[in-house]
């Protein structure tokens, strides 16, 4: 089956709120079938509580699909099999899972704020986390868009070669030898 997949934190500065109403409205948009996997630590019970109401009172059952504290091993999979990974933060200091993504040629979508576009470069598509309907017509872009979601494919497979071990010692050395 076809899905979106997002990993992150249950927290409120995760904004998965105003992911789940722009998935909401897609939805309703697209021809095919797809849903929204959530992969999520929780952190914020009463956060996750609140969204799990949200999601009951909002979509069909299975719609949305929440995995709660998945082992990393299992990621990569989940990664390669997704249409998209999408990261609704409002801050966030690196955003390693998008880079996870990529590496499994994941298309990534990610808020426009903090670290996340200097980290993720062009090879990601950026949304403003408020705006519901950039980030819905962002998310269907890549999915209908062959062509597009293609090159996001392939500028993350470039882009993220650039984060081995091997480039963060070098790199680390040369700001010690200076």
């Amino acid at each position: 089956e076809k899905y979106i997949i997002s990993v992150l934190s249950c927290v409120r500065y995760h904004n998965i709120l105003n992911l789940l109403r722009a998935f909401k409205i897609l939805i309703n948009e697209i021809e095919f079938n797809i849903k929204l996997v959530l992969s999520l630590q929780i952190l914020d019970k009463s956060y996750y509580n609140f969204l799990n109401s949200y999601i009951i009172s909002n979509f069909e059952k299975d719609k949305v699909i929440i995995i709660n504290n998945i082992e990393s091993d299992n990621l990569p999979n989940l990664y390669k099999n997704s249409q998209l990974y999408i990261f609704s933060s409002y801050c966030e200091v690196f955003g390693l899972t998008s880079l996870e993504a990529m590496a499994q040629g994941c298309p990534i979508l990610i808020s426009n704020t903090s670290a996340l576009p200097e980290i993720n470069g062009t090879a990601s598509d950026y949304f403003d986390p408020d705006n519901i309907v950039e980030i819905k017509d962002k998310i269907k872009k890549i999915l209908v868009d062959v062509n597009h979601k293609s090159y996001l494919i392939k500028k993350g497979e470039s882009h993220v070669k650039k984060f081995t071990w091997q480039n963060n010692i070098k790199k680390t050395l040369e700001l010690i030898d200076s």
